[in-house]
């Protein structure tokens, strides 16, 4: 894929579409291929303007150099950085690099934004990111259309825009176990959940299913999912939830008790935070 990547030209593609009549809450406005060797390429996260976007750029030979929430990151091959701006940041061309070939994408709105910064959040700006991976694939895809001039309007860039985001979370976003290394306490977690789908639990049975202490767990699990043990229960809670109100006709009440929500009212909030209606509209609904 890489080799693929790297046959397109040194240049740039502008995706910059006129005013639309239906708002867009994703879209790209540029991708790039370039190959730098001068220290003049040097670029501050908060001298670019107040329009807020979001960079993907991938290394694919040489290195430059990412300065971020106080920590300095070397981007080598095979390491892309996402980052929004405006930010304080610097990336730049080191003196000790021969050359820096990388491949770029910015894009922006809403939605994007949105999801981006909470990967920027969870994974950090720089990540590794491997050939069989989700993002290579559609950025492979993007770069195509692109420089192939077949993205005509701005419904296919924003569409491609939100795969690359979809993309980017696929292969970086902590709970992802697509990512390949799922220890093996969280192996016990997700096989003992699959096998008792009905069972209620606790904190404390997972963290003793874990082998840890659940000071111990309670952190781990945190730092690799994403969410704690307790807002990882609550989702199951609510998907077992969501089944009963698709299949069943018990009262909301019941429902809450029958899932592990010994207040109804707090059911029904936490419900709507996740699913944006209540249960009796959830099951109402033809949608669902």
């Amino acid at each position: 894929m890489l080799k693929e990547i790297r046959r397109f030209p040194f240049k740039d593609a502008s995706l910059v579409f006129p005013a639309r009549t239906v708002p867009l809450h994703s879209m790209m406005t540029s991708c790039g291929h370039s190959l730098i060797d001068s220290t003049s390429y040097n670029w501050y996260g908060m001298k670019r303007g107040k329009t807020e976007f979001m960079l993907w750029q991938y290394t694919l030979s040489g290195f430059g150099r990412l300065e971020y929430g106080g920590k300095t990151y070397d981007l080598s091959p095979g390491k892309g950085m996402l980052i929004h701006i405006p930010h304080e940041h610097r990336y730049y061309f080191p003196q000790e690099s021969d050359s820096w070939e990388f491949v770029y994408i910015c894009f922006h709105g809403r939605e994007v934004l949105r999801i981006c910064r909470e990967i920027e959040i969870r994974a950090g700006p720089v990540n590794e990111f491997s050939e069989s991976g989700r993002t290579l694939e559609t950025v492979l895809e993007i770069f195509k259309k692109a420089f192939a001039g077949q993205i005509e309007t701005p419904y296919l860039s924003s569409s491609l825009a939100y795969q690359l985001a979809m993309s980017l979370v696929t292969d970086l976003m902590p709970e992802n176990s697509a990512r390949g290394d799922v220890p093996e306490f969280m192996r016990k977690i997700n096989e003992y959940c699959k096998d008792n789908p009905d069972k209620d639990l606790d904190v404390g049975e997972l963290a003793r299913i874990s082998g840890y202490s659940r000071y111990h767990f309670t952190r781990l699990f945190t730092a690799k999912r994403g969410i704690s043990p307790g807002a990882f229960i609550r989702e199951i809670r609510l998907n077992r939830a969501v089944k009963l109100l698709q299949t069943g006709k018990l009262p909301i009440k019941e429902i809450s008790s029958t899932c592990g929500f010994e207040d109804t009212s707090y059911f029904c909030k936490a419900f709507r935070k996740s699913f944006g209606v209540s249960p009796a509209k959830f099951r109402n609904s033809g949608m669902y």
